[in-house]
């Protein structure tokens, strides 16, 4: 799936690269069409400043009024390319047939001689304001609204005659146009986008050149619109992805934690079904079944794994009325420091059995909550039953009260294994136990602490943990006091 993604991922910047070149590929096209455009008006232009010298030098010799209208006739034909200059057979536009071949042909030659003699330079055939406002209209027909920089390089001086509307001042140096930053040498010089001017059989004399300084972030702003919906589209499958494998994961642990659950659930109760399996057995024996007292011996440890394995059963309805929110608390008036006590005196056996000591430092002034009994009392034994089991030698066990604003806080401390942030994190999990290695056999469920959340919740409080490795757990609820005490 990962390598999936990553091919989706490279195949759209595939196809994102692949749209900005096309997109320069048109623009370039477009651009070029148009300079040729305005390089053939231009032609059209150059035609008519060529003719109206012509008529000057035709009005400015000794010639009649006739002969000037013929020559003037003549050279507006050979200007629009209808009448050839060295007369072949192509000519579609007769001349004078009362001519005869030799001056027809001494009056063509005269006419393109004058014109070759008395050739315009390069900036004098064109108006930059006249070719400023054909490019603007050829680029606005196209919908291209860059900015550009244009300029007339003459191919003889190797320099640019004309600069953004500007002739330039000199040649041959470094030119001065309206931008004063502009270096043509620089900028223009090696643009692709030129076409040749006034072309004919001797070549051309000088080339259009334009250049649009901000063409790239253009065209990669014609595709912002494809590149956002390639990042909506590619988050939305990375965060698929994402999802898909944190459930894998999540749906991994839990079934891990639900192996172990199970395999704690069996030993939890192999061990109380064997024991009640061989006490049954023994008072079968004739030897007990005649003493009375041993009898009874048995039925008490029959009993007692009896009520170990509901103890065990209960728990884990419990947990699963607590999933279902199918429970009510009976909440009334109650002092929290009894309750403390209470708890401490059904676990203090267990405690003292393995040398250790369980400490009350009750300083809450106002010790009244209200909340429910049975609840209550469950909330503080699970907390002194884990910091008993998950101290590996003597048991250090301290709970304290202090009043708080609006509340009443209940510490439980213990210098047992402590924990890691990791398992921090996962102890109110249900079925999570704390690893604890070949430290200290822990028996349970792993239902204790994820019942205590769920019930200081009902409550309205708050449960937090402070630990570290090795140095013990510290338990922390806050409960709300009752308004009316």
């Amino acid at each position: 799936m990962a390598l999936a993604l990553i091919g989706t991922v490279m195949l759209q910047s595939y196809w994102i690269n692949w749209s900005i070149s096309l997109n320069e590929k048109q623009f370039d096209d477009q651009v070029i069409s148009a300079l040729k455009r305005v390089a053939d008006k231009l032609e059209k232009e150059k035609e008519n400043w060529e003719l109206s010298q012509i008529e000057k030098w035709i009005r400015s010799g000794d010639r009649s009024e006739e002969d000037q209208k013929q020559l003037l006739e003549y050279a507006t034909l050979l200007m629009s390319n209808q009448l050839s200059a060295n007369l072949d057979s192509t000519t579609h536009v007769q001349m004078d047939p009362s001519l005869s071949w030799d001056k027809k042909k001494q009056i063509v030659e005269m006419i393109d001689r004058e014109r070759r003699i008395h050739p315009a330079r390069l900036e004098q055939r064109i108006n930059p304001s006249s070719l400023s406002a054909l490019l603007r209209q050829e680029f606005k027909e196209l919908d291209i609204d860059l900015k550009y920089t244009w300029g007339v390089y003459d191919n003889s001086s190797e320099s640019f005659v004309i600069l953004n509307e500007n002739y330039v001042v000199g040649l041959r140096e470094k030119p001065k146009a309206s931008r004063a930053d502009l270096d043509p040498n620089q900028i223009l010089k090696e643009t692709s986008y030129k076409v040749a001017l006034f072309s004919s059989a001797a070549g051309s004399p000088g080339t259009l050149k334009v250049i649009f300084p901000k063409k790239t972030s253009w065209l990669r702003r014609n595709v912002i619109p494809l590149v956002i919906l390639s990042v909506v589209l590619t988050s939305l499958i990375l965060g698929c992805f994402i999802y898909v494998v944190w459930v894998i994961f999540r749906q991994k642990k839990l079934s891990e934690i639900k192996n172990d659950f199970v395999n704690n659930m069996t030993h939890e109760f192999k061990t109380p079904i064997a024991t009640i399996s061989l006490a049954s057995d023994s008072i079968l024996s004739p030897s007990i079944i005649q003493s009375p007292d041993k009898i009874r011996k048995f039925m008490d440890i029959i009993k007692q794994e009896n009520r170990r394995m509901l103890s065990q059963v209960e728990k884990v309805l419990q947990m699963a009325l607590l999933d279902k929110q199918d429970f009510q608390l009976n909440k009334r008036s109650l002092n929290l420091h009894d309750i403390i006590l209470e708890a401490v005196q059904n676990i203090n056996l267990q405690v003292t059995q393995r040398g250790g000591q369980i400490v009350t430092e009750l300083d809450a002034s106002d010790p009244l909550v209200y909340a429910d009994h049975t609840h209550l009392t469950n909330i503080i034994y699970n907390l002194l039953d884990n910091a008993n089991k998950y101290s590996p030698e003597a048991p250090e066990i301290c709970v304290k009260t202090s009043n708080v604003k609006k509340g009443i806080l209940i510490k439980v401390l213990d210098k047992g294994i402590g924990m890691s942030r990791e398992n921090i994190k996962l102890i109110f999990e249900k079925f999570y136990r704390v690893p604890t290695g070949n430290v200290h056999n822990v028996k349970g469920f792993g239902l204790g602490l994820s019942y205590v959340k769920a019930m200081v919740q009902a409550h309205g409080g708050q449960i937090e943990v402070e630990s570290e490795p090795g140095k013990g757990s510290q338990f922390i609820i806050f409960l709300p006091q009752n308004p009316k005490k």
